[in-house]
């Protein structure tokens, strides 16, 4: 049965709801691509990634996300000039969401660690990027689900269409453009970024 979640970053300074959670919302998964894990060291909440250096993400319809608190807080960063739209919480560096940079994709990846309680997000049924995750004991070197990943959002996405939700969301406006300028990563900042990945 589908429910609302409550989600929020670290200090609680930003906070809202995922709506209508249940089988299909969503796609519960582990990416363990270096640019997540960049993205996890710059805002400097490594320590929160899951063993071999994974980001654990829930892929929804943007429309689906409501924020309740700290609007005024949401800051966005790209690793590089063609980069996704990396979200986090400007007040204590909490990542938030994963987006690419149209409102015309609907599909927001966010961090698992947002939630309090993950049991309604059902179990990890996906694990991308496994080549370049860090070894470790208990970590996938096979990626898995990634047709059941892209058949879910290819569905999701047509639902949204077909129902006008597609460009609703909190991080485009209703002209598309990001409601907060996304900030490029330099070359040192991206080096660094990465070195540590």
């Amino acid at each position: 049965m589908a429910q609302d979640v409550a989600f929020a970053c670290t200090c609680g300074g930003v906070a809202g709801l995922l709506h209508g959670v249940g089988p299909g919302a969503g796609c519960h998964l582990v990416c363990y691509c270096a640019d997540c894990r960049a993205f996890a060291h710059h805002l400097g909440v490594a320590d929160r990634l899951q063993p071999g250096g994974g980001s654990a993400l829930f892929q929804v319809l943007p429309a689906r996300l409501e924020i309740t608190r700290g609007g005024d807080r949401l800051a966005c960063l790209r690793l590089s000039p063609r980069g996704l739209h990396r979200w986090y919480a400007a007040c204590c560096n909490t990542p938030l969401a994963n987006t690419v940079g149209t409102s015309r994709v609907p599909l927001a990846g966010m961090w698992r660690g947002l939630f309090a309680d993950i049991a309604p997000l059902g179990p990890v049924t996906t694990h991308g990027f496994t080549r370049a995750a860090r070894p470790g004991p208990g970590v996938p070197t096979r990626d898995k689900g990634l047709v059941r990943m892209f058949g879910g959002l290819l569905r999701r996405s047509l639902v949204a269409y077909v129902a006008g939700t597609a460009r609703q969301g909190p991080f485009f406006d209703a002209n598309g453009a990001p409601v907060v300028a996304p900030v490029v990563l330099n070359g040192a900042e991206r080096k660094a970024a990465y070195s540590t990945g």
